[in-house]
């Protein structure tokens, strides 16, 4: 009997602590479940992110130009040997006479066999974005007539490289008959003169076949220096940089190891005596923009004809 009344007082302690335990059990179970969910979408918030948008956002139209939109495939210069066209890479660096290469590329204009690629260092966008009529926006630039294209730094490495991609400084060394950096910046003639290829544009020129043995001249197109490819450079800086002492260092090596008169590949156009932006007056203006289009007409024996390469 006593064994009965026992049992039965656990049974009935079991009916009065169940329904507690199992509450509880339900509760961690849901607070189990929540910490799985957070955990997941912490983990994945960003593809989740982009597959909900993708769903609910409507298209956006491409709203960029043909130039720009052309960039988002791989430069390669084998597609552009036979095109009939004077190769002019055209590039500038962080000074206010920036502003000026919208004159050079509309003074080429009036040619039909010419292309043009420009390329900008990041210092140099700030000067062309929109401000004024003698500063356009890129988009702007990159939609003047015989502009194929316009490169900054991002588009060096815009996806992560893998072996046969091509390579973006290289490629457009092969595809230039002629560099002209106008204006060439004293911090980036220093690292010109120093072998430093830190951004696009001085890996361009540190890749330059100096040698004139890698890159061939182009089938019916004539090299500007004695069948061999150049540089032809346009310093613009503060007259204080231009008298500075490590300027001369600097471009003695364009002046004199490497000119195109000591069998080299670079031609500097000297700067001009001016009022620079800055309001200082004396030497370091960059060359008439003029007289720059006047050069690589000569170079790359430019006619005022519609028939393409003599």
């Amino acid at each position: 009997m006593d064994y009965l009344m026992g049992f039965s007082d656990t049974v009935k302690a079991l009916e009065e602590v169940l329904p507690k335990a199992l509450r509880i059990a339900l509760f961690l179970g849901v607070l189990t479940l929540i910490q799985t969910i957070a955990q997941v979408f912490k983990r994945h918030y960003s593809r989740l992110i982009k597959l909900f948008a993708g769903k609910h956002d409507p298209p956006h139209p491409d709203t960029s130009s043909p130039t720009q939109r052309n960039l988002s495939r791989s430069f390669r210069a084998a597609d552009h040997v036979n095109d009939n066209k004077h190769h002019l890479l055209l590039a500038a660096t962080g000074s206010v006479a920036t502003i000026k290469i919208p004159n050079i590329v509309g003074a080429l204009a009036k040619y039909d066999n010419v292309s043009i690629i420009i390329l900008l260092t990041e210092s140099s966008c700030n000067f062309l974005q929109g401000q004024s009529g003698e500063q356009p926006s890129l988009a702007q630039i990159a939609n003047m007539k015989n502009v194929d294209g316009i490169y900054r730094d991002e588009d060096e490495w815009r996806k992560p490289w893998v072996r046969g991609d091509s390579i973006l400084h290289i490629e457009l060394r092969r595809w230039a008959d002629l560099m002209v950096i106008a204006p060439l910046s004293a911090n980036c003639l220093a690292k010109m003169a120093q072998g430093l290829s830190d951004n696009l544009v001085m890996s361009v020129i540190r890749a330059w076949d100096a040698t004139g043995m890698l890159d061939p001249a182009r089938p019916g197109v004539a090299l500007p220096y004695s069948g061999k490819k150049g540089i032809m450079v346009a310093p613009a800086m503060n007259t204080a940089m231009w008298h500075h002492p490590l300027t001369a260092e600097h471009m003695k090596r364009l002046n004199s190891d490497w000119a195109i008169s000591n069998g080299g590949w670079i031609e500097v156009l000297d700067p001009i005596q001016k009022e620079i932006a800055c309001g200082d007056t004396g030497a370091g203006g960059m060359h008439e923009w003029k007289s720059i289009v006047a050069s690589i007409e000569r170079r790359l024996r430019l006619l005022s004809t519609k028939e393409g390469l003599k």
